[in-house]
């Protein structure tokens, strides 16, 4: 089956790193601002990595909404993922509370995407938490070897092992601050 794996890291300097892919070639698209609040349905502590487990977001950007689901596999960035546009995002999230879930992270973020040999890589400017680089593929296979393939290719770009991030941006949100709905 098909997941998005993907490999993220901390990075000081985010122009620093879009320099390095232009001279790969890589042509970066405009800036998008990404509101995405993640919906569970359980109430242990949310920063415990539960493989399985289905986490639900909305993704606001300024013209589209679109539904998410991730289920991790082998870690946080090792992922089944379904995606689909939708148009009403009031009756989607009662949908989920429907079902069961309820808001959990609000995570806002700039985020810059281009392509490089069939990984999408992401620039993101994240509200409260600083700038990342993101770069995922939709493959077949083992999460953590294909994770070591993509970080060596973020090595090629200055960005050192110390500096990856293992958890998603909900994640670290929650760490940081809790949950930011409240109860």
């Amino acid at each position: 089956m098909k997941k998005e794996i993907e490999v993220k890291a901390k990075v000081s300097d985010l122009n620093i790193v879009k320099i390095e892919l232009e001279k790969l070639g890589c042509v970066f698209g405009e800036p998008v601002v990404q509101d995405d609040t993640t919906f569970v349905n359980f109430d242990t502590d949310y920063a415990n990595f539960m493989k399985d487990t289905n986490f639900l977001r909305i993704r606001k950007t300024k013209d589209k909404i679109f539904f998410n689901l991730k289920r991790p596999q082998s870690n946080e960035m090792d992922c089944i993922e379904r995606e689909v546009e939708i148009n009403d995002a009031d009756q989607m999230i009662g949908a989920i509370e429907l079902l069961g879930y309820h808001k959990a992270v609000n995570v806002v973020k700039t985020r810059t995407k281009t392509m490089y040999n069939g990984m999408e890589i992401c620039l993101d400017e994240v509200k409260d938490l600083g700038s990342f680089i993101e770069v995922e593929k939709i493959v077949d296979g083992d999460g953590e070897e294909v994770q070591n393939e993509l970080f060596i290719f973020l090595e090629t770009l200055g960005v050192k092992r110390k500096d990856r991030v293992m958890n998603g941006y909900d994640t670290m949100v929650y760490l940081k601050n809790g949950s930011n709905y409240p109860a």
